[in-house]
């Protein structure tokens, strides 16, 4: 078992990484018993795993779960209505307790339930994608999408206990556990070479990965994530560099309905975007480029720009929600491991970007 600190002062909580950690759940969330607790999780998920949660939260918890639809669609102000009153119909007051189980969509959705309902509950996160067990689940970051823009109403809401199982991955449909490889990628451009060498040289999507590699890559990404957020909990400067690939990435999503591509798809655009306006800025070498654009290739196929009105993206670019001042930060890398915040990227640079990513053909 790994275990990795959150360091937030009263708000301070573990992640817990370990192939069979759900069967400990007893032991990890001892300290939560007595309290009235609902868990929320996906249909697929639980109609996977539900029976070995329920075994395991059974000292916590035996209410039958709130069961959402999966899809990035539905993190909506309608499910999140559904969530409220189901809440109350279980009678949850301020000393509830809500597990999310499920990839990101049931993360952040019922993590901004639980932050808006009676003003806030306790919440536990055991994510069940491997983009939720290295990126969403972690930073208290919750929330839901508008129409015209991805994650815009929202919160920081820390959760108490986040309990990420490898073993959840295996029945995980493989673009699923590629779109998590893309934002393991990020990290590791962000901040682990290390991480970076290893993506490089790991199997398509990952899959069939050794399990101790998984987890250490698991672990690695969760603690570029942590020791980020301990130094800048609610983005007011550092935390924006986790939004590497994430700019153009939440543009594409947003252009497409959330319907074309998944969130990780859209981060590995969003990287390989990133990295050729560094490269045509000066700011990247030609050789470490192709190399970031080969990792994201490697990991496997992502679904085609063609037919995105460029005119499209870039106004989805101007409503992003990290726009300070008229202008949305890019966040570029300079090498593997350092990146910079670039407030002055123009409509030409993304145009020009969008036309070079259009005419790859990704492997």
């Amino acid at each position: 078992m790994i275990e990795i600190p959150v360091e937030l002062g009263a708000r301070r909580y573990t992640i817990s990484i370990g192939h069979g950690a759900l069967d400990l759940l007893p032991d990890l969330l001892g300290a939560f018993r007595g309290r009235p607790t609902v868990v929320v999780a996906s249909r697929r998920v639980w109609g996977l795993h539900g029976k070995r949660v329920s075994r395991a939260l059974a000292p916590l918890t035996r209410r039958a779960p709130i069961l959402l639809p999966d899809g990035e669609r539905y993190k909506s102000r309608a499910t999140l209505n559904l969530l409220h009153d189901r809440f109350l119909e279980a009678n949850l007051a301020r000393d509830g307790l809500v597990i999310a189980l499920g990839g990101g969509v049931v993360g952040d959705l019922t993590g901004f339930a639980a932050a808006t309902y009676m003003r806030g509950l306790d919440w536990i996160g055991l994510p069940s994608t491997l983009l939720s067990m290295v990126d969403s689940s972690i930073g208290g970051k919750v929330g839901i999408n508008h129409p015209l823009a991805k994650n815009l109403i929202g919160a920081f809401h820390q959760p108490r206990a986040v309990v990420a199982d490898p073993t959840l991955l295996e029945t995980l449909p493989g673009r699923q556990c590629q779109s998590g490889a893309y934002e393991a990628l990020k990290c590791a451009v962000l901040g682990d070479r290390a991480l970076f060498r290893a993506l490089a040289q790991a199997p398509p999507a990952l899959r069939n990965w050794d399990p101790i590699e998984m987890e250490r890559a698991i672990a690695a990404s969760c603690r570029i994530k942590a020791e980020i957020v301990e130094r800048d909990e609610r983005e007011s400067g550092l935390r924006r560099v986790l939004n590497l690939g994430h700019t153009l990435g939440h543009a594409l999503e947003t252009v497409t309905a959330y319907r074309r591509f998944t969130h990780g798809e859209a981060v590995g655009w969003g990287l390989v975007g990133a990295a050729t306006i560094a490269m045509r800025r000066g700011l990247l070498d030609e050789a470490t480029t192709s190399a970031i654009v080969a990792a994201v290739d490697r990991l496997g196929p992502r679904p085609p720009l063609n037919g995105l009105p460029e005119a499209a993206i870039l106004a989805a670019l101007e409503r992003d929600k990290k726009k300070q001042a008229g202008r949305v930060p890019f966040i570029l890398p300079t090498a593997v491991g350092r990146v910079v915040v670039q407030l002055d990227v123009s409509s030409a640079e993304i145009r020009r970007a969008l036309r070079e990513m259009r005419a790859r053909r990704p492997s």
